[in-house]
């Protein structure tokens, strides 16, 4: 039969009481009866089953003062263990905690940690938690920080949904790497998986020494922490004023590790004097370098090139089209097809293609002669 909750209030202090040995006692007197002291252990241990006669979870403290009036215990250095289905699941500690009501509400104070056990090693911490077992929640209000990896998650507050394993972040929520400020609307982050899903607007700063900061902003972003490869939800923009390139792409993939960006999405891009469309798009921030693996259609004032794929670096400004190459000149109708050209961006940011040793064919339509009156042949002498 599975025992009322006052009962198993009474089985946690009962273990209580039977853990610790009482400094100071409850004095009478016949006239006056003295106020009562709190109890003092020498150890506070409260364990908990679920309904199937599991633990639930536990919390020790080498020293603990008990108020038997008010049910309220005050403990040092508190230690305590979340479990899943029987199994260990979180370790959470703490410089100090209240246990109210024997165990009903456990607020916790002082660097506290919810470590998740396992290789994983996942941290939330913060400076305040009121910790509710009946509700399996943990409130944190004092500058909650979740880390990951090299991955760290902060917000103005957070509450751990525990049977859910699922931290709701709020309150301007942050991603946060070296070089790298992600700010979105809310976020969920899950510590076990690492997965994280956040609602926009998503707006991540890279910094560049001495550069501005490329800007990437999405409707929402969907990810893990672990894996460190983000989705940014359409319509998504990437924007890098240093190297005057702007990108505007379907659902778009972050590996932040690589420093790899990718959309198999069709998008469309602008460097600058160039307007750049494809299939799909392949970037990689590192060493600045893009590649359409499909569909390349590049344009330019007077020039509109074609081609099965196209590469080219934003920083040395070389661009390379290759694979049914067709560029049409607005000048004389002019038409080159080539397996392949090459190209340098110039000042002017437009690029002069020519071909790299490859066969050329070109058309020219000439325009034909202006009219106007018949020339007259010179005499002829003999």
């Amino acid at each position: 039969m599975i025992a009322s909750r006052s009962t198993r209030r009474r089985g946690l202090l009962l273990l209580v009481l039977l853990l610790g040995v009482p400094l100071f006692g409850c004095a009478r007197s016949a006239r006056t009866p003295a106020k009562p002291q709190p109890f003092v252990f020498r150890a506070l241990n409260l364990r908990q089953q679920d309904a199937k006669g599991r633990p639930s979870w536990e919390l020790t403290s080498p020293e603990a003062r008990y108020d038997l009036q008010r049910r309220v215990a005050t403990a040092r250095q508190p230690r305590g263990v979340i479990y899943a289905a029987g199994k260990p699941r979180y370790r959470i500690q703490a410089g100090s905690g209240t246990v109210i009501n024997d165990g009903e509400v456990i607020q916790l104070e002082g660097k506290v940690s919810i470590v998740v056990i396992g290789p994983q090693g996942a941290t939330i911490t913060g400076d305040r938690v009121r910790w509710t077992p009946s509700r399996s929640l943990i409130e944190i209000s004092g500058r909650p920080i979740a880390t990951d990896r090299s991955t760290r998650l902060t917000a103005d507050r957070a509450r751990f949904l525990i049977a859910e394993d699922k931290l709701e972040l709020r309150g301007s929520p942050r991603l946060l790497q070296p070089g790298l400020n992600l700010l979105t609307r809310e976020a969920d982050w899950y510590p076990p998986s690492g997965n994280l899903k956040a609602a926009g607007p998503v707006l991540a700063l890279r910094q560049q020494p001495g550069k501005p900061a490329q800007r990437l902003t999405a409707s929402a972003l969907e990810g893990n922490t672990r894996e460190q490869v983000f989705d940014g939800i359409a319509p998504v923009q990437f924007l890098d004023p240093a190297a005057k390139t702007e990108i505007a792409a379907g659902r778009t993939r972050w590996n932040l590790e690589k420093q790899w960006i990718s959309s198999a999405e069709p998008f469309t891009g602008r460097f600058d004097q160039l307007t750049v469309r494809g299939k799909a798009l392949e970037a990689n921030l590192a060493d600045t370098t893009a590649f359409i693996p499909a569909g390349c259609d590049v344009r330019q004032p007077g020039e509109w090139l074609q081609a099965n794929v196209c590469r080219w670096n934003w920083t040395s400004k070389e661009v390379q089209a290759q694979g049914a190459v067709r560029l049409e000149r607005e000048a004389n109708r002019q038409i080159t097809r080539s397996e392949a050209l090459s190209g340098q961006v110039g000042k002017d940011g437009t690029v002069e293609f020519v071909s790299p040793g490859a066969r050329v064919f070109t058309e020219l339509t000439v325009p034909p002669r202006a009219p106007g009156p018949a020339r007259k042949r010179p005499p002829v002498s003999f």
